[in-house]
């Protein structure tokens, strides 16, 4: 599916919206295309519509990397892995190679908060086939046995990988709109293209060079208990952003709500009730930082943006602050680590900490 269009300058993106403060009544080119269950966007400047055509080269990318990363069609590259990595070691294309290498790393980086394996737990909790459940605990101890980021074998030399336990499976949910962005940013720049904005699904997106109002894209925080509220806003400027929830997909029972961000440490949804957004140079890190940030505990996130410092964090509410029990009305908790979060133009009585470097 494909589109060129005008687009507001509020064009909302869930967690996150493209603003303007300047008055004129400036609007965008949008070209679209839908891939990996979501809605690819790419934004570009009136003046730079001679790349309608490249943006449509760059969408047909993120196509071929869905029909490579797969795990709801058989041909694809990552099924096959699934399917005979636990035989022998699979030869895997290069780019891919380096993205499950970079999963692993990041895996190791947040104590296995970030995990590529967690396919059977996802299947155990109902959220593969979107019907959430809450599994037996034998079923969660056979989907955990399972799991495990360091249970990935690779062979840098041949560019194989190896599943160490039968029945193991990769998923590449929580990391593939983000690389797939970036191929597709890659594409964007080497065909000439300098200001631009692309989204995934409304919560991972790539800024590049100027918009209307200069230097960088404005983007917004939104509430996660209202997405019509502005929390505040920063400028992106050649970074990537990735926001994680949960409103959009949890299920109740037992008189509980469980999200379908999974923590692969414990097996189970993450109690943080808010959202998370990460700034970082490539979209693929943001998104799998800001679903590893959702599950971590606020100084597990201090300590990695410190050890990382061209990584920044905005944690949205809590446990505390639960969707179905909060008010908009009332104060929401934003903590950041090596960002500044402007004041949003609408208030709301926000409390802000700011996190510090040395």
């Amino acid at each position: 599916m494909r589109s060129a269009t005008k687009s507001s300058r509020r064009r909302l993106l869930a967690g996150l919206a493209i603003t303007g403060k300047d008055p004129a009544p400036a609007y965008y080119l949008k070209i679209g295309r839908t891939a990996m269950a979501c809605r690819f966007e790419v934004f570009l400047r009136p003046e730079d519509r001679e790349f309608v055509p490249a943006a449509h080269r760059a969408l047909a990318e993120v196509d071929r990397l869905e029909a490579q990363m797969s795990v709801y069609r058989d041909s694809s590259e990552v099924a096959l892995l699934n399917r005979t990595a636990f035989v022998a070691p699979v030869e895997v294309e290069e780019r891919l190679y380096g993205l499950l290498r970079l999963a692993r790393q990041i895996g190791g980086e947040t104590g296995g908060a970030f995990d590529i394996t967690a396919g059977p737990l996802i299947r155990a909790w109902g959220f593969f086939e979107r019907r959430g459940r809450v599994p037996e605990p034998e079923a969660l101890e056979r989907a955990r046995a399972l799991t495990g980021w360091d249970k990935l074998g690779f062979d840098d030399c041949k560019r194989a990988v190896r599943f160490s336990r039968e029945g193991m499976e990769v998923n590449l949910a929580s990391i593939g709109k983000g690389y797939a962005l970036d191929r597709a940013a890659a594409l964007l720049v080497r065909q000439g293209l300098r200001n631009f904005l692309m989204h995934a699904g409304h919560s991972s997106i790539v800024a590049a060079g100027a918009s209307h109002a200069g230097p960088g894209w404005e983007v917004s925080i939104r509430d996660p208990r209202d997405h019509q509220r502005s929390l505040g806003s920063v400028r992106l400027i050649d970074r990537a952003m990735s926001t994680s929830g949960v409103s959009e997909q949890s299920f109740a029972a037992g008189g509980r709500r469980y999200g379908h961000i999974l923590d692969p440490r414990t097996g189970a949804p993450a109690p943080n009730a808010g959202l998370v957004s990460v700034v970082a140079p490539e979209a693929a890190r943001a998104e799998a930082l800001s679903t590893s940030f959702f599950v971590m505990a606020p100084e597990e996130v201090r300590r990695y943006c410190e050890a990382h410092p061209e990584v920044a964090s905005i944690v949205v509410g809590g446990p505390a602050q639960e969707r179905d029990h909060g008010s908009p009305a009332e104060p929401v908790k934003i903590v950041t680590w090596g960002i500044s979060l402007e004041p949003s133009e609408a208030g709301g009585g926000c409390v802000t900490t700011f996190g510090t470097r040395d």
